[in-house]
Parts: structure tokens; sequence; C-alpha cells
């Protein structure tokens, strides 16, 4: 049962939706946050670094006595660093005690595979020079945890450090959209569900939509679509997601992959929630158990 609030939530989530919905538009495509002049709390400092050419902003708690961490922010492919996932920084700094790293790939919405991906890559070994990372943890929702987890197997590969723990929050990770979550939630998920009158047998393509991004490249690549990697050597890792997501299927396929290499990992699903809710609305009841489980895992770890 979930709480009211995010009953309602949903229902008006449906309505903001629809006319995306309707026209089979992308909602990273359709919606652009609003970003005014962030200030970081009191006591917090944010500076910003080039790292391997990327930007990538610092925010430091008052202490700073933690372990740092990576942040990739999600959005697709076309939307930049914003105000909402700054303030999920500071939820991350005021959790680990440390730095927050946010990667601020450019964004855009004629970017074409390795492009965002090799940028990330650049920034992370940059830091991988100056920084510690077996000591760091990494979070990533959404596209951004597609981007963490690329570059935590490119970093495997040329035998490079791995953060010490990964947060994954509505990992998009099977950019071939094969799961059968697409169909089992297409008329549930509040953000990309189609609308009443349009079946599923009909518009199957659009549901399992094809992201422009992948351009020539296959998309169940694993550098790519990280639900079909080896995760062999991989630190612990939580993944989460909402039970009414199209790509609840992505979550599932990750936490399999890693339980085949041995990977500890811990794949919670939350009832009735959707794709990113912890992110987009962090007081809900809902969000504040997941952020206590985010909590929980970090510490552990």
């Amino acid at each position: 049962m979930i709480s009211l609030r995010a009953r309602l939530l949903r229902l008006l989530l449906r309505a903001y939706t629809y006319p995306a919905r309707r026209a089979h538009r992308s909602l990273s495509r359709s919606v652009r946050p609003k970003s005014g002049r962030y200030r970081p709390p009191a006591g917090f400092s944010l500076r910003e670094e080039r790292c391997g050419g990327v930007r990538v902003e610092v925010l430091s708690p008052p202490a700073r006595e933690g372990a740092p961490l990576l942040h990739f922010h999600g959005g697709g492919h076309t939307q930049p660093m914003n105000d909402m996932y700054r303030r999920i920084a500071e939820r991350y700094a005021r959790l680990t005690g440390g730095d927050v790293y946010s990667i601020d790939y450019e964004a855009g919405t004629g970017k074409v595979y390795p492009s965002v991906h090799g940028d990330c890559f650049a920034a992370y070994r940059a830091l991988a020079a100056q920084t510690d990372l077996s000591r760091a943890a990494a979070a990533g929702d959404s596209f951004g945890a597609n981007l963490l987890l690329h570059c935590c197997l490119r970093a495997r590969s040329e035998g490079r450090a791995l953060p010490r723990a990964l947060v994954l929050v509505s990992p998009f990770a099977d950019l071939s959209a094969s799961g059968d979550s697409y169909r089992e939630n297409c008329r549930r998920d509040p953000l990309y569900a189609l609308p009443r009158g349009q079946s599923f047998e009909k518009y199957e393509r659009c549901i399992r939509r094809k992201t422009p991004y992948c351009g020539e490249t296959d998309a169940r690549e694993p550098l790519l679509s990280p639900a079909f990697a080896d995760f062999a050597g991989f630190p612990p890792a939580l993944i989460q997601c909402g039970s009414l997501e199209t790509s609840a299927s992505d979550a599932d396929m990750l936490a399999e992959r890693m339980q085949r290499a041995g990977v500890p990992v811990r794949r919670t699903r939350y009832a009735g929630m959707w794709h990113d809710f912890l992110y987009l609305f962090p007081s809900l009841p809902e969000s504040r158990a997941a952020w206590r489980e985010i909590a929980a895992f970090l510490k552990e770890t």
C-alpha cells in the first residue's frame, strides 16, 4: 500500500505527461528543468573543475570527513546538470560527509554514442589520477546509471580502480528495451505509459523506444547497454526502481548479471512507484525510505 500523497502525485503526473505520452515524445527532450542561481547550503562550498576536459562540479560539505562520491546525473543524453541534481548532490554529501563530484557531460539532442560516454570516462580517468577512487562510492540514476557502469567497465578493462560501492537508481541499462516490464507496465507507468485507446500491439515500437543516441551502434553492445555486460570483479551494488516503471526490467537484468558474476548486489523494487521517484520527490514517505536504504548501504560498504 503506497501513501496517499504518492497516489495523488501519481495521478497528477499522468495528467502532466499525457500530451507527451499521447504523441510519443521523449520526456527528456520535452521537459526542461528550471535552474536558477543555485546557492549551496550554509557551510557547503561549490567549485568547478575541468577533469579530462570535462566540466565537473565539486560540492563540499562543512566537515569533509568522509570519502568522496562520484555522481552521474540522468536526463537522457539531452539534459545538462541542473538544480534538481545539485540538491541530490547535497543529499549524497550529507550522507557521506565527503566531496561529491558531479560530472557535467556535454549534453544535446544531436549527441550520438559514444560522445557522452566518452566525456564521462575522460572525467573518470582524470579523477582517478587525482583521487583514490577505491575509497569513493559512485551513484547514478536513469541514463546516469548507464554512464556510471560504462565507466566502471572501461576502468576494469584498463586495470584502473573501481569505486568501493555503486548506487544505481532506476537504471536505464538496456537501450534495446527488451524486458517484459515494457509490456507489463505499458498502462501503469505515469511517466511513459500508453494513453487509453492506444494498444500495446500497435504501439509496441513507441513504448520500446530506441533512443537516437544509439546511432549505428547495436543497442545490445555491453558498453552502451550494460544490462548485457559481464560484471566480474565489480564492487557491491544497490539497485532501486519503482514497480510501475516501463524500464523496471533493466534493474532486474542488471541484478541477475551481477549475481551471476558473484557481485554482492541488492535490488529493491518499490511498490506503486515510478521512474526516479526518490530524486524527483524526495519528501514522499516512499522516497524517504529509499534514501534511508541508500544511507545504510553506503555506511555498510
